[in-house]
């Protein structure tokens, strides 16, 4: 009988352990932008960086420090439903020096590139009479 509930406990242990490390709290779903238009959202973690936007005849220009300590990163950049102007988005290492550029005036599903060899330190999004949904993601890679 003892042995039996130590086997559980082992059991439900593994469980927990299993399902407790696979969950990423704070993770922005492929399909989620923001919803209050002109209105950015911004996540900034270590490691992680998200920024959303529902934009509508949007001008800004928005620098961040970057919360990175890997020398490998990937960016995601998503644009739907644009109808005018453009988004020009930065990348540039700790020592200020700009190491990624994109700029998107259309649409784009899904645009993605590995930014190896640097860390990256900030990042600028610059956007001009931009109308449309705007998603960045810059995370981390092993």
């Amino acid at each position: 009988m003892r042995k039996f509930i130590s086997l559980s406990v082992v059991f439900i242990l593994i469980t927990l352990t299993l399902l407790l490390s696979s969950c990423r709290e704070g993770t922005v779903q492929p399909e989620e932008f923001a919803t209050n238009p002109n209105e950015p959202v911004q996540i900034n973690e270590q490691n992680r960086y998200t920024f959303l936007l529902n934009a509508v005849n949007l001008s800004i220009d928005v620098m961040n420090n970057a919360r990175f300590s890997s020398f490998t990163s990937r960016i995601s950049i998503s644009i739907i439903d644009h109808s005018s102007g453009y988004i020009n988005i930065s990348v540039s290492d700790k020592e200020s020096v700009n190491r990624f550029t994109y700029v998107g005036d259309k649409e784009e599903s899904l645009f993605t590139e590995a930014l190896v060899g640097y860390i990256p330190g900030k990042i600028r999004i610059n956007a001009s009479n931009f109308t449309g949904k705007l998603r960045i993601q810059l995370n981390r890679t092993f």
